[in-house]
């Protein structure tokens, strides 16, 4: 189902959704992104048979996957129409709908559990996206964001991309970007205008791990902040960027592995 589309989500949408299948390959694949963060909020919330559950910037739907797992009744939304085809694809059960999450299209109370993995960060309002998910949540938020950017293997990826972006596209990722919530101080301020009330409070660390470095050069190139770099310096360009970012990290084997550490704030309204 899709719904009117405004604010960040009518920007990020498209961006995110250019390429949406390499996106579900790598960064949702089994071994991509949020397995240790999404394992943590399944066991502190908790999810389990019967809980209805929202994930927030749902992706290609592996939270929702492993949340309807559990017995978990699922809902997503996604600013992206291709990631959310992805997601009902995954997950047939689920309700997943293409919106805003700074306007959710569900009632007061519909779900007991609403989470947000790495995606309040992007919205324009920050406020009125966590507000927007207290409102549709009986008991809990879950908010993940990064932090610890100068030790993030993503923020050492991006370092060489960073000069292919227009300066005033950068001006925008600092307000609305991956890491637009992870100064200290950052996200209690949100939490606090928002009437959230951290019940637990916890650093997670979330390491990312790909195949090969073709499959993370695959990963990078489908996220949705790097299309604007590519549309600005054109793919190769930032193809050759990615690659240096990438270097460090190679292991032996040929795998790449970026640490990365996540706050995970469990919230009540």
């Amino acid at each position: 189902m899709t719904e009117k589309v405004g604010g960040s989500a009518a920007r990020w949408g498209p961006l995110f959704g250019a390429r949406a299948a390499a996106w579900a390959e790598t960064w949702e694949g089994p071994t991509g992104w949020g397995t240790p963060v999404y394992e943590h909020v399944l066991e502190r919330a908790p999810i389990g048979p019967g809980t209805q559950v929202l994930d927030c910037g749902c992706g290609a739907g592996r939270f929702a996957d492993m949340a309807a797992q559990r017995g978990a009744r699922v809902a997503g939304i996604d600013a992206s129409k291709e990631l959310v085809e992805l997601a009902s694809a995954r997950v047939p059960a689920a309700e997943f709908r293409t919106g805003d999450i700074e306007a959710v299209p569900w009632d007061d109370d519909a779900f007991d559990v609403v989470t947000g993995f790495s995606v309040f960060q992007f919205a324009d309002d920050k406020k009125r996206a966590l507000r927007e998910a207290a409102r549709v949540s009986r008991a809990l938020v879950a908010v993940v964001v990064p932090i610890r950017a100068p030790e993030s293997g993503i923020a050492a990826v991006f370092g060489p991309v960073l000069p292919l972006y227009a300066e005033e596209t950068l001006a925008g990722l600092r307000e609305s970007g991956i890491f637009a919530l992870s100064e200290p101080g950052k996200l209690d301020e949100i939490l606090a205008a928002a009437e959230l009330t951290p019940r637990d409070d916890d650093e997670v660390e979330c390491p990312v791990t790909f195949d090969d470095v073709d499959a993370a050069e695959r990963a990078f190139m489908g996220a949705g902040p790097v299309q604007l770099a590519i549309a600005t310096s054109g793919e190769s360009a930032v193809a050759v960027a990615v690659r240096a970012g990438l270097e460090p990290f190679i292991q032996p084997n040929g795998s790449v592995v970026l640490g990365g550490t996540f706050r995970a704030v469990i919230a009540t309204g």
